[in-house]
């Protein structure tokens, strides 16, 4: 090979090599802003999924809430209710024991 073919020779691979950088280039600038995507994708998900978990935290809340009304209430009508079963086994009692 003379000087002027290892000089196109030089030139050709340079040229293919800067043609095969490019090509990296671009590859990785269509990776990059999909990956750019993806990651915007997912924060909007785990947005959703903060926002669906905090109302459903609140549901529960008020459900508990509600709950411990209920139970203050029955536990009130249990009193009123031993209190009435007193009465009438103390009513009962008494009964018998007259007729004897």
């Amino acid at each position: 090979m003379d000087a002027e073919g290892t000089m196109q020779f030089i030139l050709e691979q340079q040229a293919q090599f800067a043609a095969d950088i490019q090509q990296i280039k671009e590859v990785i600038k269509t990776q990059q802003d999909q990956f750019a995507a993806d990651i915007q994708q997912i924060k909007e998900v785990i947005k959703t999924q903060q926002d669906q978990f905090g109302s459903a935290l609140l549901d529960i809340a008020t459900a508990q809430a509600k709950t411990n009304e209920i139970v203050a209430v029955l536990a009130e009508r249990q009193i009123e209710t031993e209190q009435n079963l007193n009465s009438l086994v103390s009513i009962v009692e008494r009964h018998i024991a007259g007729h004897n």
